[in-house]
């Protein structure tokens, strides 16, 4: 990932900064569909709707039926940090429509056979790690440091999908997406030393970033028994290009963010008294995609990241009410997307920047639903959270709390 190549009078502070300047990678999978975000993500054996296009596209191989579905969220993303003792907090929010799209059952002689096409936003930018603090470098000189940082942005995807019955119980499916998006990047740097902001580097800047790329994901679905499903999601390496305005580096204003394998399985199981399902979430290390670069072993995309979760659906003694319960852990990874400029052949591309985890990401989910002559009522509730620490001596707070209301009409 690239930084500003303005030189700070501390590693410290350099270490801090290059945490919030233009770290693109670590952005949030927010995920699609509200009954999902009700289970907390752990969909990919439990998809039965417009949104199995992302979870798992085998799923829709067993809906027979059509169906509409379009979603609107509320986001509000808050950062606390802690700099040299000092504390600050900011937060940014915004409402979106979250998802669109249509799916069109066929009628075969041998199974399902169902079509799709959406508008989906899973991947949010929101980021506003902003810190003060002041500190005394190695030549004893009083070092104040001040960093108000801002992103927002999403990227969406445009996807067809299929799923096909090709045996009893069990479905194959694939979805196909361009990628489109921006993010908004606003940072403002003051650094005084002894009281002389003359002496200083202090900076702010106004950017923009717009994305193209593809996405591609297969899906398996399969039903052993009636009230049992298995499934399994894969997600190929992504490519999404992008160009920069103006530049935050000069020279560099194009470039691409790249994937490694990713994906997901499995189990749902419908009790007498609640349907649940469960999760494994991995992204592989990125030797597996990039096997011609060299990955340093202190880097996190040299390994892999994994996650997992459970959800719950409970029928509700109200008549066509369902009640949904869900949580889910992850590892923080940095590299959900890795950042290439065009013509920059250094590794920084690779590096971690001092940044740790204090706190794995965790989140905690609940959702209503109403379901009366094939329309459909949702409304999801969720809060993530996760903490971070640069060199030692920034503490990063972070917290996402996300409504999503979902409405549905399948005929």
């Amino acid at each position: 990932m690239k930084t500003n190549k303005k030189t700070l009078l501390s590693a410290v502070v350099f270490g801090a900064f290059s945490l919030v300047c233009a770290d693109i990678t670590a952005i949030n999978q927010v995920g699609v569909g509200a009954r999902a975000y009700s289970l907390a993500n752990n969909y990919v054996a439990a998809a039965n709707d417009m949104s199995s296009i992302f979870w798992n596209p085998a799923a829709l191989s067993f809906i027979p039926a059509r169906e509409f579905q379009a979603s609107v969220d509320m986001l509000s993303n808050t950062n606390n940090t802690d700099f040299y003792g000092s504390s600050e907090g900011s937060d940014v929010r915004r409402l979106r429509l979250a998802d669109m799209g249509y799916l069109s059952a066929v009628p075969t002689s041998r199974g399902g056979l169902t079509f799709a096409a959406a508008f989906q936003s899973p991947y949010a930018f929101d980021d506003n790690p902003s810190f003060l603090g002041q500190f005394m470098d190695k030549n004893g000189h009083s070092i104040q440091v001040s960093n108000d940082y801002r992103a927002y942005g999403d990227l969406n995807f445009w996807s067809g999908a299929f799923g096909l019955q090709v045996a009893p119980g069990l479905g194959i499916g694939a979805a196909l997406s361009l990628v489109t998006g921006s993010e908004k990047i606003n940072d403002v740097f003051v650094e005084d030393t002894d009281g002389f902001s003359e002496r200083n580097n202090n900076y702010a800047y106004d950017a923009e970033r717009t994305f193209l790329g593809y996405d591609i994901r297969l899906g398996l679905l399969y039903s052993p028994i009636e009230k049992v499903r298995i499934g399994a999601r894969l997600v190929l390496p992504q490519t999404i290009w992008f160009n920069e305005d103006p530049p935050i580096d000069a020279g560099f204003t194009k470039g691409r963010l790249f994937s490694s394998y990713s994906g997901a399985i499995g189990i749902s199981t419908v009790l007498p008294l609640a349907t649940l399902s469960s999760e494994f979430r991995f992204r592989a290390p990125y030797d597996y995609a990039n096997p011609q670069d060299i990955i340093p072993s202190s880097s996190p995309a040299h390994y892999s990241r994994v996650g997992a979760g459970l959800g719950a659906e409970i029928p509700l003694f109200v008549k066509n009410a369902l009640l949904r319960l869900g949580y889910s852990w992850d590892q923080y990874d940095t590299h959900t997307f890795a950042i290439q400029y065009d013509n920059d052949t250094s590794q920084a591309v690779w590096g971690t920047d001092g940044v740790a985890t204090n706190q794995d990401r965790q989140l905690l989910t609940a959702g209503l639903a109403f379901v009366s002559s094939g329309t459909s009522l949702e409304i999801s509730y969720g809060y993530q959270f996760w903490k971070l620490n640069t060199n030692g001596v920034l503490n990063e707070d972070d917290h996402i709390q996300r409504l999503v209301v979902s409405l549905s009409n399948r005929f």
